[in-house]
């Protein structure tokens, strides 16, 4: 079987950019071109990342956060990318969806009636449940954090002083319920590529 390889249509940028030289005023005219990748073999495009990925860790002591992303890019399927995320003490596992056109994160709680209990993809859906971790609580209304999401119009405020939240995507399905924080548990590998568990508070929905 001969190596397989991807056509990458890739688009000859040229940039001007004007460099001063030393304290003299002289300047200099550089053309920058973005290179072709046109006809490379996988395995090429692979070592390629690798390295670049090397480097971005070199550059980031503190290391970068690891999630696994998965998923289909058919839109005639369902055209979607999700990961899993792990939430709560102990944690559990959790599969989200990866949604640019949104930045709030939430899972299916565990008091949701008439919530899917798989996604588009057939997966199992896990149910959230606050009361099974102990670093779960609540956002009130009073928190500030509950007036960072009311500056995009996405909290809403309960009679029982829970910040909650409540949007519409575009494809004409929502979501509301109510915040929470909690912790999230993922992998952070490092500068030698080692890898280390590490948590942060979140707050999610």
């Amino acid at each position: 079987m001969t190596p397989a390889r991807i056509q990458v249509l890739v688009i000859v940028v040229l940039a001007v950019t004007e460099v001063v030289l030393g304290g003299g005023g002289k300047s200099v005219t550089l053309a920058l071109e973005r290179a072709s990748h046109k006809g490379a073999e996988l395995s090429q495009l692979r070592n390629h990342d690798l390295i670049r990925h090397g480097r971005i860790l070199q550059q980031r002591p503190s290391g970068v956060i690891d999630l696994p992303v998965e998923g289909t890019y058919d839109p005639f399927f369902v055209g979607l990318y999700y990961t899993r995320v792990h939430l709560g003490s102990p944690p559990r596992e959790f599969y989200v969806q990866i949604d640019t056109g949104s930045d709030a994160l939430w899972v299916s709680c565990i008091s949701c009636n008439g919530c899917p209990t798989s996604s588009g993809l057939k997966i199992q859906l896990e149910f959230f449940d606050p009361s099974t971790s102990s670093t779960a609580s609540l956002i009130s209304c009073s928190d500030q954090r509950c007036a960072l999401g009311a500056d995009s119009s996405d909290s809403v405020c309960s009679n029982q002083n829970q910040c909650g939240y409540k949007f519409k995507y575009g494809d004409g399905s929502g979501a509301s319920g109510y915040y929470v924080s909690d912790l999230m548990h993922f992998d952070t590998i490092i500068g030698d590529s080692s890898t280390s568990n590490s948590s942060a508070p979140v707050v999610f929905g």
